[in-house]
């Protein structure tokens, strides 16, 4: 629902609440005018016929005299006034009003202002006079007027409202101007973010592919030189011959040893059975033993050996570049990596006890920047910042999907 149509109803429904209070107002008000007004028209109408009927008691007179009596006084207002005889015979009844002949309010109208009234009959020689109130014509003019109120209130909060529709379309034009460029800018961060995924994954393929390359040929260059090296060395021929191929040897086995090194930096064999917790420890212990000066702690928390391949790579991509960050920037004597698998996100933090950027200062590079868009193109987030103790912090948070929980 958008933000015009829900301000439009509710103005919409402001109006109209207003509108049915000032009407419930004007019923009320008109109610309780009524009650005053028959009430007051009885009390003389019977007082009046009261002395009539007190007269005619006085001197004796026939039901015929009071008849007479009653058609000269012709119609009362707002009572209906009947004479009855002694055998409750209709001698008299007071004529209809000639006020709005033929029209009456709606009966749900009546019943609301329906007035508690009671009819008072007066005795008299031979006949009795019953005097009944009738609200019938009062009540047809309060509802013309309430009707009348009620259009005439119904037309102006419409046109309020069309003048408010044009007010807030003028209003809002700017802001859902925004609104677009908004949506045009999340969908191409998400493209964005697909495209950096895709990429990641076209690097992950090549780095995939270099490492196959360098093992399967360069690889096994190096392992036949050694073995004409060592054929060299067992054929004596001369000391001279047998110091080179033992030389040969030497370099080779130092170049095979790098090429194995680079193979597992770009595609560690754990990898290919995607297991974090794995990958994470033989990454450890290779630190551990390439770099003993540095006191390395791993500290793993929850099942993380069923991630998802794309969630296992950029962790354990974050947590290596971090590492090398340690150990060309930090010069640092402790690096801690916490891993802990949360119900719908897995969290890593790389800590170092070195020597970081001053707390809130800029911290970038493009490890950083690099380590970011990874993370980002799987709907993450990753900070770093340096701490108040002293060193520098990594943090990541990747949303797991809900199938791998």
């Amino acid at each position: 629902m958008s933000l015009r149509l829900r301000l439009n109803l509710l103005v919409a429904g402001l109006n109209l609440g207003f509108l049915v209070a000032l009407t419930w107002l004007m019923v009320d008000s008109h109610r309780n005018s009524i009650q005053e007004e028959i009430e007051a028209a009885h009390r003389v109408t019977v007082q009046m016929l009261g002395t009539a009927a007190q007269t005619s008691r006085v001197f004796g007179s026939a039901p015929a005299v009071m008849v007479d009596y009653l058609q000269s006084l012709g119609r009362v207002r707002a009572n209906e006034i009947r004479l009855y005889s002694d055998d409750g015979v209709l001698r008299y009844e007071s004529p209809p009003s000639g006020y709005k002949a033929g029209r009456r309010a709606p009966d749900w109208f009546e019943s609301l202002m329906r007035q508690r009234l009671e009819a008072t009959v007066i005795g008299l020689p031979g006949a009795r006079i019953e005097i009944v109130p009738d609200a019938s014509r009062a009540v047809l003019d309060a509802w013309d007027n309430v009707t009348a109120v009620f259009l005439l209130g119904l037309g102006f909060v419409a046109v309020l409202h069309v003048a408010l529709l044009l007010f807030l379309r003028r209003l809002l034009r700017p802001t859902e101007a925004d609104a677009l460029r908004l949506v045009t800018t999340t969908r191409q961060l998400a493209e964005n973010r697909e495209v950096t995924r895709l990429i990641q994954a076209g690097v992950e393929e090549e780095r995939k592919r270099l490492s196959r390359e360098l093992h399967d040929e360069l690889g096994q260059s190096v392992t036949a030189i050694r073995l004409i090296a060592a054929s060299i060395s067992r054929s004596g021929e001369s000391a001279g011959a047998m110091q080179g191929s033992a030389k040969i040897n030497e370099i080779a086995a130092g170049l095979y040893d790098s090429v194995h090194r680079i193979v597992r930096e770009l595609r560690p064999a754990v990898l290919e059975q995607p297991d974090l917790a794995a990958a994470l420890a033989d990454l450890g212990r290779e630190w551990r033993a390439r770099h003993p000066q540095i006191d390395f702690v791993l500290k793993l928390d929850g099942d993380l050996g069923d991630l998802g391949e794309a969630a296992t790579l950029a962790a354990f991509r974050c947590v290596q570049e971090a590492l090398t960050n340690v150990l060309k920037h930090a010069g640092a004597g402790r690096v801690e990596v916490c891993v802990r698998r949360h119900d719908d996100s897995l969290e890593a933090v790389i800590d170092d006890d070195g020597q970081g950027p001053a707390i809130g200062g800029a911290v970038s590079g493009h490890g950083l920047v690099g380590m970011r868009e990874r993370v980002e193109a799987l709907g993450g987030s990753l900070e770093a910042t340096a701490r108040a103790g002293g060193g520098f912090r990594v943090s990541m948070v990747l949303p797991l999907p809900g199938d791998s929980s």
